[in-house]
């Protein structure tokens, strides 16, 4: 009985120490005519203070042992009412406060630890999934079941350096988004990635007459999704503002305009106009000295400083590392080049296309902004909801 008459202490006390604001609250609803929050506010004081009456009564009373469960009752009414009042006596401002915390905090655990939302930014796994392809990313999932060879999965930039200060780490660690007039920089890019080697596995990569293969345990893989077909150069401008700075605030790289030296996964077979990953205009295409389009054909080596990076190994992965690819070798830079990709920096496995768009801006809306009428037919319908295999 002693711990059910200090808990109705502690609310008690809680409710005495705001009686004064709420009653200046209420009269002040009377006072600017907002009758109806009046009324409200009104009744909830009323009750509690004639909850508070009846509690005082019942604990002084000699059967106060035999009513414990109409207690309890009461003090959770007395509370649920006080919560009632507070609430509605918080000005908007701090409602607006307390609303976009917690759905910030909110929003940082689902993304953290449950899904993630991405923007393929890289042509690097067509035609599995192309530049512009909006993703679900399954986080949960790797709690559970191990991450297998074959999966598509997305990790942080495994090149990108992290700043030294503690603040900014963290940031770009779990926000990402950068707010240059805050001082507050950008997180690494998040990459998708087909696991090929998982800790245990001995991977080897060969040219067998000119092509590239690999090798895992010994055995050559039939890698069926990698991309068929050659590659187009073309030249894409983004962003708006022809302008590093303005004064002494500089113009963020997103919106910054800028021109692009891209590669895109092309079939031969069919017009600019009606390519089926991306169309094409024929000012865009970067042509030869003989006015060919300039392309990079599939199953052949790729280089780097001078050395083949489609040789290589074998190499027995340890805990922990991963070896992977991208669907489109000739336009992936993967381990072949910086190696092997270390577990913390996987953030899930690729689950679905949400939405899709025939773009190389970084958000859909500056898309649309730029070309109002055809935004919808660079639209993808096609690609939503597909789910990545």
């Amino acid at each position: 009985m002693n711990n059910l008459k200090k808990k109705f202490e502690k609310i008690l006390l809680t409710f005495y120490k705001k009686k004064d604001f709420f009653q200046k609250k209420i009269n002040k609803w009377k006072t600017k005519n907002k009758l109806e929050k009046y009324q409200q506010g009104h009744e909830l004081f009323e009750k509690i203070e004639l909850l508070e009456k009846e509690l005082q009564s019942n604990f002084d009373s000699e059967e106060v042992v035999k009513n414990q469960y109409a207690l309890k009752i009461k003090i959770k009414e007395f509370k649920k009412s006080y919560k009632q009042l507070n609430e509605i006596t918080k000005s908007s401002l701090r409602q607006w406060v307390e609303a976009i915390v917690f759905a910030g905090a909110l929003v940082f655990v689902l993304r953290t630890y449950v899904f993630g939302l991405y923007h393929v930014p890289t042509g690097s796994a067509e035609p599995t999934i192309l530049v512009g392809d909006r993703l679900c990313g399954n986080k949960f999932t790797y709690f559970f079941n191990d991450i297998k060879s074959g999966d598509y999965i997305i990790i942080n930039d495994p090149l990108f350096v992290y700043s030294k200060n503690p603040i900014s780490y963290y940031w770009q660690k779990y926000a990402g988004l950068g707010v240059p007039i805050l001082g507050l920089p950008s997180g690494p890019e998040n990459w998708t990635k087909r696991v090929i080697g998982v800790p245990g596995d001995t991977i080897e990569g060969k040219l067998e007459n000119g092509a590239p293969v690999i090798y895992r345990n010994g055995i050559k893989l039939q890698e069926d999704y990698v991309n068929p077909y050659p590659l187009i150069h073309v030249l894409k401008t983004t962003g708006f503002i022809d302008l590093k700075n303005i004064g002494p605030i500089n113009i963020p790289s997103f919106i910054r305009k800028e021109e692009k030296r891209l590669k895109y996964v092309y079939v031969p077979e069919k017009s600019l106009a009606n390519q089926p990953y991306y169309k094409l205009k024929p000012n865009e295409v970067m042509r030869d000295e003989y006015y060919s389009p300039v392309l990079d054909y599939p199953n052949t080596p790729s280089y780097a400083n001078g050395r083949c990076v489609d040789e290589f190994g074998p190499i027995r992965i340890p805990e922990k590392k991963y070896w992977l690819m991208g669907d489109c070798r000739k336009n992936s830079m993967d381990s072949r080049f910086w190696g092997l990709c270390d577990e913390e920096e996987i953030q899930g496995k690729v689950g679905f296309v949400i939405f899709s768009v025939d773009s190389e801006e970084p958000a859909w809306l500056f898309e649309l902004i730029k070309h109002p009428i055809d935004f919808w037919k660079k639209i993808r319908w096609n690609r939503i909801f597909k789910f990545i295999n």
